[in-house]
C-alpha cells in the first residue's frame, strides 16, 4: 500500500473477480475493505474528497466487472458483517451479512413470516436493500424500519415506507449514496416456515441453473416473464466464447468455461436485440456491468 493512503484496510491492485459469483473480470486501481460501519463511513468520506471513477461491491451476485478491470476505489462491504438483536423481533443488519444467513438463522429459525420472499437469493443484505430485492411472495423492503445511509448530505437514517422503494429499486439510496445497515422488523407467523423455505429452495434447484452466473440477468417486463421472452426468441443454449444462455432458464446466462467480460455482454446484446425485434419489448437489466 502506498504511504499517502490514510487506510489500513486499502489495497492497491485488488482483484475483483474472486469477488463475484461470475469469477469474471480485473482489478481494482484500489479498493477499501471496511470491517466496521465507522470505517465505512471514513471510506465513504475520504472517497468522495478523490478524483476518478468511485464503486461499490458488496457480495457480487448481481454484477459483471470489465476484463480490463476498474480504473478506479472500489468500497468493498463484504466484510461489513455485524448483526444484532435488539429485541422484540427487531435486528441491526450490517450490509455485508450474506442474505441467505439472515434467511436461515433469523427468520426460519424464530419462525418469521415472508420466508418465501427472500429463499435463495443470492448476495449480501447491503445488495437486496439497494435492489430491493425478492420474489412475488415479499421483498427486502418490506422486512425494514430503516436504513443507514452515507451520502453527500452525510450519515441519515431514513425511515421506510412503501413510497420509498418499488419493482428491483427504491428511491432512498441515490447514485453516489452508500448503504451502511438496515433496521430490520420481522413478524412471527403460526405457518410453519421450514416447508415453505424447502419448498423454494427445491424450486430454485429444479427450475434455475447451478453455477456461476448473476442470477437474473433482465428485469421481468410488466406482465411479462424475460427468460419466457428470450426462450421464445430461440436463444436457449446460444453460445459467445465461454458463456452461454441457459438452457434451463433463459434469463440466466452461464460462465460455463472461462467466459470474459465480452462473451457476457455479447450474449446480452444478442437477447435483448432479439426480443426487441421479435417483440418489441426493450429488456432492462438487473445484472450491474462495472467498468
Amino acid at each position: 500500500m502506498s504511504n499517502d493512503l490514510p487506510f489500513e484496510f486499502a489495497v492497491e491492485n485488488y482483484p475483483l473477480a474472486p469477488l463475484t459469483i461470475y469469477g469474471v473480470g480485473g482489478p481494482a486501481r484500489l479498493a477499501l475493505i471496511p470491517r466496521t460501519v465507522d470505517e465505512a463511513v471514513q471510506a465513504y468520506e475520504w472517497v468522495a474528497r478523490q478524483p476518478g471513477k468511485k464503486t461499490v461491491l458488496g457480495g457480487g451476485s448481481n454484477v459483471l466487472i470489465d476484463d480490463a478491470g476498474y480504473d478506479g476505489i472500489v468500497i468493498v462491504m463484504s466484510e461489513l458483517n455485524g448483526l444484532e438483536s435488539l429485541g422484540d423481533d427487531r435486528y441491526r443488519i450490517e450490509s455485508g451479512v450474506d442474505l441467505n444467513h439472515v434467511v436461515r438463522e433469523i427468520m426460519l429459525a424464530n419462525n418469521y413470516d415472508l420466508v418465501g420472499g427472500l429463499t435463495g437469493i443470492p448476495g449480501t443484505v447491503g445488495g437486496a436493500i439497494y435492489m430491493n430485492a425478492g420474489t412475488v411472495n415479499g421483498s427486502t423492503c418490506m422486512l425494514m424500519e430503516s436504513v443507514d445511509v452515507i451520502g453527500p448530505e452525510g450519515r441519515k437514517r431514513i425511515p421506510m415506507n412503501e413510497s420509498l422503494y418499488s419493482y428491483r429499486g427504491q428511491t432512498f439510496c441515490p447514485r453516489g449514496s452508500l448503504i451502511l445497515q438496515g433496521h430490520f422488523k420481522f413478524a412471527r407467523t403460526d405457518e410453519p416456515q421450514r416447508p415453505i423455505y424447502d419448498h423454494y429452495i427445491e424450486r430454485r434447484l429444479r427450475t434455475q441453473p447451478q453455477g456461476k452466473c448473476c442470477g437474473s440477468v433482465f428485469k421481468n417486463p410488466p406482465g411479462k416473464h424475460s427468460g419466457k421472452l428470450i426462450q421464445e426468441a430461440g436463444l436457449m443454449g446460444a453460445r459467445r466464447g465461454g458463456a452461454v444462455i441457459s438452457d434451463k432458464h433463459a434469463n440466466f446466462i452461464m460462465n460455463e468455461d472461462n467466459a470474459t467480460s465480452a462473451d457476457i455482454l455479447d450474449l446480452i446484446a444478442l437477447a435483448k436485440a432479439a426480443v426487441l425485434e421479435r417483440f418489441g419489448i426493450e429488456l432492462e437489466e438487473e445484472v450491474v456491468y462495472i467498468k
